[in-house]
């Protein structure tokens, strides 16, 4: 048993590397710049790891005709994706990817194309891949299975401490932010409608953007930078008028800093 977890684990691994490969080349093409699109800082997309091997282990080695393959796999990814985004929501009060102007979704979390594009992949993984992945795993030794999958946890544990302790730290500080707002207001410095309007447009150069709140957005800026670039439509779920000026302002931020590179290469 504890080799067969081990063995399992490094297909998680395996699947999770292709899933961020599929999505970074997908996201970089469609917003033609480099994206590393991953919830996690390493090359990593969990969410594939874990409808992969999902799928491999209810389908793989079984006699299963193309048209049920097909179908069950579309269910059962859907049903990982749409609790992996419920999951996603309640952990850290965000909505990380919305399908809802897309056709045929259920509350945003799925959509048929995806849930198509997820079945034709698993299929290729059982038919296709799954059997070199074997293979390639079952030429490596007991021990250095062991080493391999313990240094790959470890550095997966790190990676997962460093972000989900980032994004609770950044919800926080949002909420930091709104009591700032709100103390401005009870003091009297600005009226509940001028708070609103100020909202709706730049905080910088406002009575809103005190030191505190400066320092607040300063914070954790690195991984603020990875996390709006990978997921640019990320919203907030509580607060996030004040959560979009801390994602809008990084963009600007960096849609001018590619805009200065790119007329100083023009200029070579």
């Amino acid at each position: 048993m504890y080799v067969s977890l081990i063995t399992y684990f490094l297909y998680f691994i395996i699947y999770s590397f292709l899933g961020w490969l599929y999505e970074s080349i997908l996201c970089s093409i469609t917003g033609k710049k480099l994206v590393n699109r991953g919830f996690l800082n390493g090359p990593v997309c969990p969410v594939y790891g874990f409808g992969a091997l999902l799928i491999v282990l209810v389908f793989y080695g079984k006699e299963t005709s193309l048209l049920p393959l097909f179908l069950s796999s579309m269910v059962l990814t859907s049903v990982v994706e749409y609790f992996t985004a419920v999951l996603l929501e309640k952990l850290f009060h965000a909505r990380w990817w919305d399908y809802s102007g897309r056709p045929f979704n259920i509350h945003g979390r799925v959509y048929l194309t995806g849930a198509l594009v997820f079945a034709t992949l698993s299929v290729f993984i059982i038919r296709f891949l799954h059997p070199f992945v074997e293979s390639m795993i079952g030429t490596l030794s007991s021990s250095s299975k062991a080493t391999l999958s313990i240094t790959l946890f470890l550095i997966l544990l790190i990676d997962l401490f460093i972000t989900v302790r980032h994004l609770l730290l950044l919800h926080l500080r949002i909420s930091a932010v709104r009591d700032e707002f709100d103390r401005l207001v009870k003091e009297g410095e600005l009226k509940l409608d001028e708070l609103r309007q100020i909202l709706q447009s730049k905080l910088e150069g406002t009575v809103l953007y005190t030191d505190r709140v400066k320092a607040l957005f300063q914070k954790g800026r690195y991984q603020n930078k990875r996390i709006f670039n990978a997921f640019p439509n990320l919203t907030a779920l509580k607060n996030n008028e004040i959560f979009s000026k801390l994602k809008n302002s990084f963009l600007e931020n960096k849609k001018k800093l590619d805009d200065k590179i790119r007329n100083f290469n023009n200029h070579l």
